[in-house]
């Protein structure tokens, strides 16, 4: 399966300026309205809305271009690297900010009271965030701009043919493999089904009846983050673990490429995703768009009664007999 340039120009362009534009309108409420700039369980959605709204207007656009024209953007070396950084650093970040926020949601549902106090709300909530944001951006220096070897950039390729930076070591690419791709994709999905069926569970313990409808919302949102990040992120990292142990690049190579052009629609669809996912964002766009509507005007067609033109056919003809 090979998805030909144009192709991925067009598919690009279609969704990014859409995303970018639902990015803004979440930040923005998010960050004006005080009830959900200050909830704990926004505060990971805010950042990853941020670092996604950056690598939007930067890769992917950079991507954009190059699918378009057919080169990178810029024909220097050091432009490559900054290129590399930002796209695998704007991966990773986003991919594990993804899983602690899979992995919070669980805390703040059934283990709020750890937020209570100061100390463990530090520990708990900020510190996390912290190293993630930390350890992807030195990772991604030290692999990038640190290494030994040298790779001549290909600037009619995409990302100037630097893909495979991390396949010069084969601990440190199986560890890219293991730890920074498989194992947070693993903890997204798992996570998220576990959560509804936790909370299934805590409803069974009590001798509560659980209602599918009630808990739709959730139910739909579990089910969509499980099945977007298999289809989209899974391939992909099979396919680099294979290359990293020794299967030769030139098998599935058109295969891997196209999964790897997919898995960025995962940081295109996460705005969307998030606006539906939380009810007081959801209702603040229906709010806007209900107010747009009543704004614009509607310009209908006006049918003038027949006895009225006939009125204006006789005055017209009076005034020419005159």
């Amino acid at each position: 399966m090979f998805i030909p340039s144009i192709i991925r120009f067009w598919l690009f362009l279609i969704v990014v300026i859409p995303s970018s534009f639902c990015i803004l309108f979440n930040l923005y409420y998010f960050l004006v309205d005080r009830t959900l700039r200050q909830g704990l369980n926004n505060h990971v959605i805010i950042i990853i809305l941020i670092f996604d709204f950056l690598y939007n207007i930067f890769n992917i656009i950079w991507l954009t271009y190059f699918y378009y024209m057919g080169d990178s953007l810029s024909l220097r070396s050091s432009f490559c690297l900054i290129w590399l950084y930002i796209d695998y650093t704007g991966y990773l970040l986003l991919l594990l900010l993804a899983a602690w926020g899979s992995i919070e949601r669980h805390i703040l549902i059934f283990n709020k009271n750890i937020f209570l106090r100061k100390k463990k709300r530090f520990l708990f909530h900020y510190f996390p965030i912290i190293i993630i944001i930390i350890y992807s951006f030195f990772y991604c220096i030290i692999i990038y701009f640190f290494r030994s070897s040298v790779i001549a950039p290909n600037y009619v390729k995409s990302r100037c043919n630097l893909t495979y930076y991390t396949n010069d070591t084969s601990l440190i690419g199986i560890w890219d493999s293991l730890i920074n791709n498989i194992l947070p994709t693993l903890i997204i999905v798992i996570f998220s089904l576990t959560l509804l069926l936790r909370v299934w569970y805590r409803k069974y313990r009590m001798g509560q009846r659980f209602h599918w409808r009630n808990y739709k919302k959730l139910t739909i949102q579990s089910l969509s983050i499980s099945v977007i990040y298999i289809i989209l992120y899974f391939p992909s990292i099979i396919l680099n673990l294979a290359y990293t142990i020794g299967l030769s690049s030139n098998i599935g190579a058109d295969l891997y490429s196209s999964t790897l052009y997919l898995s960025y629609f995962v940081g295109l669809f996460i705005p969307f995703l998030s606006m539906v996912s939380l009810p007081e964002l959801r209702a603040k766009f229906k709010k806007l768009f209900r107010f747009y509507r009543r704004a614009t005007p509607i310009v209908a067609p006006q049918i003038l009664p027949m006895n009225h033109l006939d009125h204006r056919r006789i005055v017209g003809k009076t005034h020419l007999a005159k």
